[in-house]
């Protein structure tokens, strides 16, 4: 069979699961991947978890997930930082899973206490952020420490709704030192070359389903990857009305279970000797 598409990136929170509540479609549709033999990652923009509460999330909702097939905001945001500042002191404020990342790749943290010391900040979701935290990052920025953010989400999807992300801290922090953080997690260009680095396949070859607009999608389109978004998390078939071209997705479906119908769909409309791109919406 003639296949257009060689590896699929998902997002996790809104298009595999809410919480710990898998969506419909997302079990029978990662075993038909996997009994094609059609690689797949998961790629969240969570940075509070470490890839081994990931891994354990997926097993107790019944997805096998291995630790390389699992990439998360802050994996990126650790890269990131070993390529810009490998041997400058890095003030990180965050959770478990950004500290972990950093710590893996040997980077010089320094103690939250001492800010002064800092050369460059790094923030994630940080589950102690208060004033005391909020005036410790802004002391670093304001003595010139470089500023990074995982990523600028306004709110993520549960079981019950959802609640606020990692956006409104660095939002805090960046309006108060009027400096806008470099954002390393989706969309950015580093998130997209980790995505082809993970499935090791051509841009035009790779699929980013997500339930996000301008993190999903955006990621995928800036990376020159195809992309599909779900209606299962954040974004609502309106908001396409007013997104920009470069978050426009390829094609939108319902939920998770209508990618590989879609992908049968394109597969048996394309001849066997093209190349061409996807379908549109």
């Amino acid at each position: 069979m003639n296949r257009l598409i060689d590896g699929i990136i998902f997002d996790i929170d809104g298009t595999v699961a809410r919480g710990r509540q898998v969506l419909p479609g997302a079990l029978e549709t990662l075993d038909e991947l996997r009994r094609r033999q059609l690689p797949f990652a998961f790629f969240t923009n969570d940075n509070s978890n470490t890839i081994a509460y990931w891994v354990e999330k997926f097993a107790a909702m019944g997805i096998q997930a291995a630790p390389e097939e699992v990439v998360t905001s802050a994996l990126v945001a650790a890269e990131v930082m070993a390529e810009l500042h490998a041997d400058s002191a890095i003030l990180a404020v965050g959770d478990v899973g950004l500290l972990e990342a950093l710590r893996a790749r040997e980077l010089d943290l320094v103690d939250p206490e001492n800010p002064e010391q800092a050369e460059a900040v790094v923030m994630g979701k940080d589950p102690n952020f208060d004033q005391h935290r909020l005036n410790m990052v802004c002391k670093a920025i304001w003595n010139g420490a470089e500023f990074f953010a995982t990523n600028y989400d306004p709110r993520v999807p549960t079981a019950e709704g959802f609640v606020p992300a990692t956006g409104p801290m660095v939002k805090a922090v960046a309006y108060a030192t009027g400096q806008e953080p470099t954002v390393t997690g989706k969309p950015s260009p580093w998130s997209g070359r980790m995505a082809m680095r993970i499935l090791g396949v051509a841009p035009e070859r790779g699929l980013v389903v997500g339930d996000q607009l301008a993190t999903d999608i955006a990621m995928g389109r800036s990376a020159g990857m195809h992309t599909c978004l779900v209606l299962t998390g954040t974004a609502e078939a309106h908001d396409l009305e007013q997104a920009p071209e470069d978050h426009q997705p390829h094609v939108v479906v319902a939920d998770i279970g209508h990618v590989i119908p879609w992908l049968d769909e394109q597969i048996a409309a394309t001849p066997a000797s093209s190349g061409g791109c996807l379908g549109g919406v």
